[in-house]
């Protein structure tokens, strides 16, 4: 089973020169100890609306700021609230995914490029994650509607179930704001609630899309029918 990586995002502006990242959390990030030959988190900072990224390893971990090498040619300055993905170097890549088998991490990100990409479950294939626009969409894992909140299992999923969902819990992967879109199997329901701009009900097949709005903290839907 692919191992997740963890998603946090930074509480203040970075220089391209600074060498300590303030996040939200610093949960699943730790430092190497050279004596144990452990090995330290890594790093993939991006920022809201990009894709490219930047890779940094984690030096020390002092509350929730966090000490950090970056890499000369590679670093450049960082907006509060950029995404972060941290987990072990080996979780991360510079090629993509091919073949028919899960890999070792989700999502699987290629640094180079800074496309993600999750495998389905449903096609049992490697189809693109949130943000990566290099090939069609493909179905991932269905989710089941909630009397709370969902987590979206890619940018394209099918949501079975009548129950009234209240909120979108952000993904990993999608902490830029990325959109996602529901094919739904089933009529249920969204309030305005949490992080919902609008209340609305679904269309069995009619694809329903959200997007994240910056402005407002809302997902916003395509459709209120």
């Amino acid at each position: 089973m692919a191992t997740a990586l963890t998603q946090t995002t930074t509480t203040a502006a970075v220089s391209a020169s600074a060498t300590v990242i303030p996040l939200t959390s610093v949960t699943g990030i730790s430092a190497g100890v050279v004596t144990s030959g452990t090995v330290g988190t890594q790093l993939y900072v991006v920022d809201v609306g990009q894709t490219q990224g930047e890779v940094m390893n984690v030096l020390s971990v002092s509350g929730l700021n966090v000490t950090v090498t970056r890499f000369p040619g590679q670093a450049v300055s960082h907006a509060s609230g950029a995404m972060v993905l941290a987990g072990p170097p080996n979780l991360f890549f510079g090629y993509n995914p091919t073949g028919a088998t899960d890999g070792p991490a989700t999502p699987w990100v290629n640094t180079y490029t800074g496309q993600q990409w999750l495998f389905s479950s449903v096609t049992g294939t490697w189809v693109p994650g949130f943000g990566n626009t290099q090939a069609p969409l493909g179905v991932t894992t269905l989710v089941a509607s909630a009397a709370g909140l969902i987590t979206p299992s890619g940018p394209l999923f099918h949501v079975n179930g009548t129950n009234a969902i209240t909120g979108i819990t952000v993904p990993v992967g999608a902490a830029n704001g990325a959109s996602f879109s529901i094919i739904p199997d089933a009529i249920f329901t969204w309030t305005a609630a949490n992080n919902l701009a609008l209340a609305g009900t679904a269309v069995v097949n009619k694809l329903l899309t959200f997007t994240y709005d910056a402005t407002n903290s809302k997902w916003v839907p395509s459709y209120i029918a």
